[in-house]
């Protein structure tokens, strides 16, 4: 199962881009993002007819993505469809600076990769458990 919860990257190849689901009576979507470079994928289908129809889809060049997770909360990924001016990178490190969790990563063209700006994409295990949620 868990294969379906990830799709390699069409971008920077990251193995792990996340998928998002979401559906409401005979219709669904599908987001794949890709938590290191931002690429997205965007896809609807119907399924009141079998097979199901895919009805919209959309591919986002990524430009960066980061991760915001505020003192004692969760928060999802997110992604630059377009470059991120140095006004808003600042602000994301200065969060990152106070506290704040996660990461962000910002589109080399040069390079053709993503560089990791501050922060670190795995640090989910830094948030504080108070044991009362899931393990």
């Amino acid at each position: 199962m868990t294969n379906e919860m990830h799709e390699a990257c069409e971008q920077c190849r990251f193995t792990y881009a996340r998928i998002d689901t979401e559906c409401w009576g005979d219709r669904g979507a599908r987001r794949v993002m890709c938590p290191i470079c931002g690429w997205t994928k965007y896809e609807e289908h119907s399924w009141s007819d079998a097979p199901a129809t895919l009805t919209k889809r959309s591919v986002k060049r990524g430009h960066g993505a980061y991760r915001l997770i505020p003192p004692g909360g969760f928060s999802g990924y997110n992604a630059f469809h377009e470059p991120p001016s140095a006004d808003v990178v600042r602000h994301i490190q200065a969060l990152l600076a106070r506290g704040w969790k996660g990461y962000l990563t910002v589109w080399d063209e040069e390079r053709g990769k993503a560089r990791l700006v501050a922060g670190h994409p795995l640090q989910r295990y830094e948030i504080p458990d108070d044991g009362k949620g899931a393990p």
